[in-house]
């Protein structure tokens, strides 16, 4: 009698019945730049990847598989989220200073000192 194990591992499976790493691969990508929209280079890097991947991840079919749509729409918030993060933070740096100029000035009388250039000074000798 011949008895066949099923293998109970599930797979990323595609449309086509084959294993899919590029749309696991966007879906662990969005995840991370959905953790990370604080860091503008590191979630900037990884929803642009993982969108670029669940995109290639449907092949030439014209849908998407379940992984591949949940790591668009996991980069695409990520990326989203950063933009919007670094939006406001640039409104509220305007609205509250002026612009960077008068952040700069803040800056430096916080710091008591003359010039930007004295500042990096201080900065670099209190390390």
């Amino acid at each position: 009698m011949d008895v066949q194990q099923e293998n109970k591992t599930p797979k990323a499976h595609g449309q086509n019945g084959r294993p899919n790493g590029m749309a696991l691969a966007s879906v662990i990508l969005g995840s991370v730049a959905l953790a990370s929209f604080s860091c503008i280079y590191l979630s900037a890097v990884c929803g642009s990847l993982g969108i670029v991947l669940a995109l290639l991840s449907k092949g030439p079919s014209y849908r998407m598989d379940a992984r591949g749509t949940a790591g668009l729409a996991l980069s695409a918030s990520g990326l989203a989220l950063t933009v919007l993060t670094y939006a406001l933070a640039l409104l509220f740096l305007i609205r509250s200073f002026g612009g960077v100029d008068g952040f700069l000035r803040e800056y430096e009388s916080l710091y008591k000192a003359s010039s930007v250039e004295e500042l990096y000074q201080i900065l670099d000798g209190a390390k």
